[in-house]
């Protein structure tokens, strides 16, 4: 029997970048075990969900439909059953879960159901009183937003109760998908896709020429990508201007991915995989998934394209140009394909459900999801949350600084670049006696900065109050959050106002003097946003002792801002620095708290990631296999300090840099 709610299915070359080549290059071993069966665990009935992964990455959750009632099964990652639960009706809706772990899912029965992660108890259920197909999103302050076949999109605080509704013209089976400004996507039958403010007021609407089933999935610059039915993919802006369309050969029901450099991945009834390119919908490359699709496509760090298609096969593709990597196929009878979207667990696991009643758990080579992608999957995220974790638009970099040890000859070097259209005011100082108020011992008596455009020395400044500009300088520091300079002492400070372009500030000793000091730029009128610091670096030595070289940065103001953090060590020989460090690694703190690390690049997983990363920002590439570091990583405004050591421990030369990726 076929129910309502849900679309059942049973029985060319363009202009490429510089880094055209190597966006198509893997790790290599990548097939040793990529795509090999790890286990398949017997669901008892057929499931077309795309399973759901736990905070701690141990449990995976899916639903499941049986002839007379449905089940939503909790699997650990050995493979062996944690609970199942039966409900009353059909599970094709993805479970989402939450930050506490409670696992959210809606039935055909008209309930959305908030389940025990512990042992699959009922926390609570909300009654529709209808049926429900649609994926529930899960905000930011955890409201859940779910469509239902009483055309509503429903929004139901974490206790349960609901707080708003929104009116569409026919069912809602697609998966509601949350902006990082907290607007509200979702497509309806009624051949619409609806904007939202996120207390349920409309904001805009886009209509199509077709049912719109597919989710909607959100761009890094806010752009909303969408497939109707009327066989096209449309990209809309933020406030619902047609970008682009682009037709393909059959209708879409699933929803679009989004690769790491932006590309749009999405499959259709014609069983062709598509790519776009972002900016205007051009077809990149379409290759054949041998029956149709109506999965969403799972973009990993390496670049690797995984999708399933009703001919009961996973394949994964390579960005560049669509080629097979591997496949793994199910061996299912006629009609019993993959509808599920792969999830693709951080360390690297492959999950997905089948139509002939398994659930799969495929090796990986150790890539997870896109870290780069602001979308790699369906509903965003391994918890399917369906909500962007942040935009491109607003965040900056306000300040860098760094301590290092001197000696004579061996300055502390800090680079910055500025991006916009106008002059832009900075605060540079070079920190020496300033540091006895913090019981620094050891601080350089007589430190100088020199300010560098290119190769060319543009002025030099010893002691920061030595005449009228000092005013200026106690000025900037107090607005910028800076600690007071002592009047008269040999601090060096300055502020100037520089144009777009990049620059470069060396910290040096006057004469013979050595000891330890403290670069800084700060962006010292953070409101004006024509201009904006978008990359910063430094190059030093690391301490001695625990070879640690300590940076400090400072993102915002209000915005969170995507950055590429390296660690340069290998990677500086050939610009003829001897001495450097041999295995570099990143740390990243807010306090105490650590928010990210990485080694090695190539060994991360994230190749593809960190070569889109580096070519965007503009930074010279790293060489394949190299030892040197590199990660991205979304930070919510606030200081942050970066740390940078050797794996082998010991003193060395490094270049650390930090980038604002668009």
């Amino acid at each position: 029997m076929i129910k309502p709610g849900g679309p059942r299915r049973r029985c060319g070359f363009r202009t490429w970048s510089i880094l055209a080549f190597l966006l198509g290059c893997f790790p290599a071993g990548l097939g040793a075990q990529d795509g090999t069966l790890s286990w398949a665990f017997s669901l008892q009935g057929y499931s077309s969900s795309s399973p759901a992964l736990s905070p701690d990455g141990r449990t995976v959750y899916v639903g499941v439909e049986t002839r007379s009632a449905g089940r939503v099964v909790a699997v650990n990652s050995d493979g062996s059953v944690k609970w199942a639960v039966v409900k009353p009706d059909w599970i094709s809706a993805s479970p989402a879960v939450g930050p506490d772990g409670t696992v959210y899912v809606g039935c055909y029965d008209g309930r959305i159901y908030a389940i025990n992660p512990a042992n699959g108890a009922t926390r609570w259920e909300f009654d529709t009183r209808t049926f429900v197909f649609s994926s529930p999103a899960i905000t930011a302050d955890g409201v859940l937003l779910f469509g239902a076949g009483d055309s509503r999109l429903h929004a139901v605080n974490p206790a349960g109760r609901e707080i708003w509704f929104f009116q569409a013209g026919d069912w809602i089976d697609s998966s509601p998908a949350v902006g990082a400004d907290g607007a509200i996507y979702f497509g309806s039958r009624d051949r619409t896709l609806y904007a939202l403010n996120p207390d349920g007021s409309e904001r805009w609407r886009f209509v199509t020429e077709g049912s719109v089933y597919s989710s909607p999935a959100i761009g890094s610059d806010g752009t909303v990508y969408i497939g109707s039915a009327d066989r096209r993919v449309y990209a809309l802006s933020p406030t619902g201007r047609k970008v682009w369309e682009r037709e393909t050969g059959g209708e879409i029901l699933g929803s679009v991915a989004l690769g790491a450099d932006g590309a749009v991945f999405v499959a259709s009834l014609d069983g062709r995989l598509h790519a776009l390119e972002k900016e205007d919908g051009f077809p990149r490359w379409s290759v054949s998934l041998g029956r149709p699709s109506i999965a969403t496509p799972a973009i990993r760090g390496d670049g690797a394209i995984l999708i399933g298609s009703d001919d009961g096969v996973l394949r994964a593709f390579a960005p560049r140009d669509g080629s097979v990597l591997w496949r793994y196929d199910t061996r299912a009878a006629l009609g019993d394909g993959i509808e599920s979207s792969v999830l693709v667990a951080d360390d690297g696991s492959i999950y997905f459900a089948s139509l002939d009643g398994k659930l799969y758990k495929l090796r990986g080579n150790g890539s997870p999801l896109s870290r780069l992608s602001s979308w790699p999957a369906f509903r965003r995220d391994t918890a399917r949350a369906g909500r962007a974790s942040h935009a491109t638009s607003g965040g900056r970099l306000l300040n860098l600084s760094s301590r290092a040890e001197l000696t004579a000859g061996q300055p502390l070097i800090a680079g910055f670049g500025l991006s916009g259209v106008a002059a832009k005011p900075l605060l540079l100082r070079g920190i020496g006696p300033g540091l006895a108020a913090f019981g620094v011992p050891g601080f350089l008596t007589d430190p100088q900065i020199s300010l560098f455009t290119g190769a060319s020395l543009s002025l030099s400044i010893d002691d920061w109050d030595r005449d009228s500009s000092g005013s200026f300088v106690a000025a900037a520091s107090a607005a910028s959050g800076a600690f007071p300079l002592e009047p008269g002492s040999a601090d060096a400070a300055t502020v100037q106002s520089l144009s777009p372009g990049m620059y470069s500030v060396h910290l040096s000793p006057v004469g013979e003097n050595t000891g330890v000091a403290l670069v800084e730029v700060y962006d010292a009128r953070s409101e004006a946003r024509s201009t904006s610091l978008v990359n910063l670096s430094l190059r030093a030595p690391t301490a001695p002792g625990d070879g640690i070289l300590i940076a400090g940065v400072v993102v915002g103001p209000e915005e969170s801002t995507r950055l590429l953090i390296r660690a340069i060590g290998p990677g500086l020989a050939q610009f003829g620095v001897e001495g450097a460090v041999k295995f570099p690694e990143i740390s990243v703190y807010q306090g105490d708290r650590l928010i990210a690390s990485g080694g090695a690049w190539s060994e991360s997983g994230l190749v593809h990631d960190i070569i889109v990363a580096s070519g965007s920002a503009g930074a010279f590439p790293l060489a394949m296999q190299s030892a040197d570091s590199a990660i991205t990583v979304v930070l919510d405004p606030g200081a942050y300090t970066i740390q940078v050591g050797n794996r082998e421990g010991g003193r060395g030369e490094v270049l650390t840099e930090v980038y604002v990726l668009r």
